[in-house]
């Protein structure tokens, strides 16, 4: 019923009107393969994100450049995940290790959302109405915005930075954590004549202290996941 239910979305997507009210917010960052592919004054930066919830739709972590303005959406960068096309089941509890090029500056974790038409300010949750046979039904998703304590890291131009892994959790959070030795050595070969950035600043409630379970999710009116 559900994937019946977000087949009318994309539906009603193509209605004049529609298409700038689902526009998804914020900038999407360019992937970079190796350091040559770094434009000058840009630096790059390494990050993984998971999820242990099943995603229907993509899912958006978004970042807020220190100065910058959440109005603005090039001053927010967003990086996503998504279920693999051929997986059965969930498939995003696993690493997925991704380089990218952003300019210089502080980035601030804000918010993360699936199929949210907006970035959710901090602690607000993102409902959403959809169409059906017998009516709009309000949804809600998984999302939640952050305070101004949330991890940050810094993008020097000429350097790498190694961010790590930002997983949404069944607790509707998003957690850092370190990612693997052994899961960066490719990355390492093919960006290991930049230096290295400062590390991340990451606040003791924001580290994932459990490991990820591969989890469905259930809208209900007790807005379970």
């Amino acid at each position: 019923m559900r994937h019946y239910i977000f087949a009318l979305i994309f539906a009603f997507a193509a209605l004049p009107g529609w298409s700038a009210a689902l526009a998804d917010p914020g900038t999407s960052a360019e992937r970079v393969s190796r350091a040559s592919s770094v434009d000058n004054g840009y630096g790059a930066v390494t990050i993984s994100i998971r999820s242990e919830l099943y995603l229907d739709d993509p899912l958006y972590v978004y970042f807020l450049r220190e100065g910058g303005s959440i109005a603005n959406d090039a001053d927010v960068i967003r990086f996503e995940r998504r279920q693999g096309f051929f997986a059965f089941g969930n498939d995003t509890v696993s690493f997925q290790i991704r380089t990218f090029q952003l300019r210089p500056g502080t980035y601030r974790l804000i918010a993360h959302g699936m199929n949210c038409p907006k970035i959710p300010a901090e602690d607000e949750r993102c409902l959403v109405d959809v169409p059906g046979i017998a009516g709009a039904q309000e949804l809600s998703r998984p999302s939640r915005g952050y305070s101004e304590i949330a991890p940050t890291f810094e993008v020097v131009a000429g350097s790498m930075t190694y961010a790590g892994d930002f997983a949404l959790t069944a607790r509707n959070t998003v957690e850092w954590s370190e990612i693997p030795h052994g899961e960066l050595s490719r990355t390492r070969r093919s960006f290991g004549r930049l230096p290295t950035a400062p590390e991340p600043v990451v606040p003791g409630e924001f580290r994932l202290k459990y490991g990820l379970n591969a989890r469905t999710y259930e809208d209900d009116r007790n807005r379970r996941y």
